[in-house]
């Protein structure tokens, strides 16, 4: 219980402080370049599958395989490529997973720098281990089947996009490597299709509200306190206006 306290009050509140009793305690913890060796690791697997299709299977979390104790696809998930390297053709397949690698050490680096090692650490530990029971919970049943073809491994991609899109809410990227938009507003239109999603499978809400947890729990009481920031701001301003 008191590491779930600290972990949860190391995402609440600033890096001052109780990150030091963080880093005492639970240095172990800590995974410098942990999303970088992920998705590096993921870029083996892309290559493996590039060249035998059906090694694909092996990193699937199935209803199937779950029901045989092949309870090991509950880790080996983690591990497929954000690509399949079947759905584009192997040369936009590579094309757009070299794209996936610059944006995830984007995410890696500037995570790391703004929490630090250990918070970074903890936010991927816990977003795997919430999202790996969402997919659980689909394989036996809980959730609906064809969960499992949503809740890939994207949500975990997913979860460090909304986390640096909350960070760093005016970092541009190029649209069609021409247009620069917002990151934010790349998050809300992602948020939305998460909703209407919800909105059509309600159960979702449940599986969506798991794996991205660690998010909410962090990222909500920060929201909250920027939208009463701004009520305030807004408010002074018609106060000086009339």
């Amino acid at each position: 219980m008191e590491l779930v306290n600290l972990v949860l009050c190391g995402f609440l509140k600033s890096p001052m402080g109780l990150n030091a009793n963080l880093e005492k305690n639970f240095s172990w913890l800590v995974f410098p370049g942990l999303i970088r060796a992920i998705v590096m690791l993921q870029g083996v697997v892309f290559f493996v599958i590039l060249i035998n299709q059906e090694t694909a299977d092996y990193f699937k979390v199935t209803s199937e395989g779950i029901a045989n104790g092949q309870y090991w696809r509950l880790i080996s998930w983690i591990f497929y490529p954000f690509v399949e390297p079947s759905s584009y053709g192997p040369v936009f397949s590579l094309f757009f997973m070299f794209i996936i690698l610059r944006i995830s050490f984007l995410f890696s680096d500037s995570l790391e720098n703004a929490w630090g090692d250990l918070r970074t650490s903890l936010y991927v530990y816990s977003t795997i281990i919430c999202q790996t029971l969402a997919l659980y919970l689909s394989a036996i049943g809980f959730f609906e089947p064809s969960f499992l073809q949503i809740l890939t491994n994207q949500m975990f991609y997913i979860a460090l996009f909304f986390a640096f899109a909350t960070l760093f809410p005016n970092v541009e990227f190029l649209l069609f490597f021409v247009l620069p938009v917002k990151v934010w507003i790349f998050a809300m239109i992602t948020l939305v299709m998460i909703i209407f999603s919800c909105i059509n499978f309600p159960p979702l809400f449940l599986a969506y509200g798991l794996a991205f947890l660690p998010y909410l729990i962090w990222a909500t009481p920060r929201l909250y306190k920027w939208r009463k920031y701004k009520s305030q701001l807004n408010a002074r301003r018609v106060k000086f206006q009339s």
